[in-house]
């Protein structure tokens, strides 16, 4: 365990006295885009439209930062700022530790693996969230200047090296075939699981592993989405999402959340699509 240090400290104390009640609910806001639960909804709608390689490898960037959040929280286990000491607006109950911070890893994830994706007026845009998502960790009293700091940077790479894997199978077509021969791929995604699984959130994770198994279990019973457009793709999306959103309700209300949460990473990649697919086959056949 390590302390802060004496400019994090004065850093934080600065950004702080900028309180007020607007700034409060701003930042509440700007912060749920640190937030992988946000960018799960990304995930589905991608998938759902018939980019299932983007979804799965974002979902990777999501799955990789979640578990190098897990480790290194647990190896440094630095304690989060002190509510006697500072304003702390949000109570984080997944882990005391603020090493590195979680959303700031997360978005620094996305930045990175969207950076060659984005235009220069698209980049710069990304890097103003980035900043803000780093503040408001900071102004909302749960972490510290280095914590943020650093999870960007782990995000960041973790997200160009994703970015270089999609590139290298940019001609392949995700399917079963080539899944089991992508044998590192798979031994990847496990064991991130199990990592996030023993360090990260118990719903978060159990997320995760749905929706992979779903994303396997898709391509070894040779299903395959249709790319859709206009009318048929919003019906599809609409419909995934009325679902998907009650599960997420369920979950927050209900004593079985991970099975919950599981059931929903298997909905987005495996159970709606099937289910869709099915439906418009027959649809065809009248």
């Amino acid at each position: 365990m390590f302390e802060p240090l004496a400019p994090e400290i004065a850093f934080s104390h600065f950004i702080q006295s900028f309180s007020t009640v607007s700034l409060d609910q701003a930042f509440h806001a700007i912060t749920l885009l640190g937030h992988p639960g946000i960018w799960i909804f990304l995930v589905a709608f991608l998938y759902w439209k018939g980019d299932e390689k983007k979804s799965f490898f974002l979902a990777t960037v999501l799955l990789f930062t979640a578990a190098t959040v897990g480790i290194l929280k647990n190896l440094v286990m630095r304690l989060r700022p002190s509510a006697e000491e500072f304003r702390v607006l949000v109570y984080e109950s997944d882990s005391i530790f603020g090493f590195p911070s979680g959303h700031a890893t997360t978005i620094g994830g996305i930045f990175g693996y969207y950076f060659e994706k984005f235009k220069k007026k698209a980049r710069l845009l990304g890097l103003v969230i980035v900043i803000l998502v780093m503040v408001s960790r900071i102004y909302l009293g749960v972490h510290f200047l280095g914590d943020v700091v650093v999870g960007v940077l782990f995000g960041f790479l973790i997200g160009r090296l994703i970015h270089y894997f999609e590139k290298r199978f940019e001609k392949v077509k995700l399917n079963h075939e080539k899944m089991m021969e992508e044998t590192g791929i798979i031994a990847a995604v496990l064991i991130s699981i199990v990592i996030s699984l023993a360090f990260r959130p118990l719903g978060l994770a159990a997320g995760f592993m749905g929706y992979f198994a779903g994303v396997f279990a898709f391509k070894l019973l040779k299903h395959d989405s249709r790319k859709l457009e206009g009318k048929q793709l919003w019906i599809k999306e609409i419909g995934g999402f009325a679902v998907l959103g009650t599960l997420g309700i369920a979950a927050e209300i209900s004593p079985f959340a991970p099975e919950i949460y599981f059931i929903s990473g298997a909905w987005i990649s495996l159970i709606y699509p099937s289910v869709y697919e099915r439906v418009l086959k027959q649809s065809k056949l009248k």
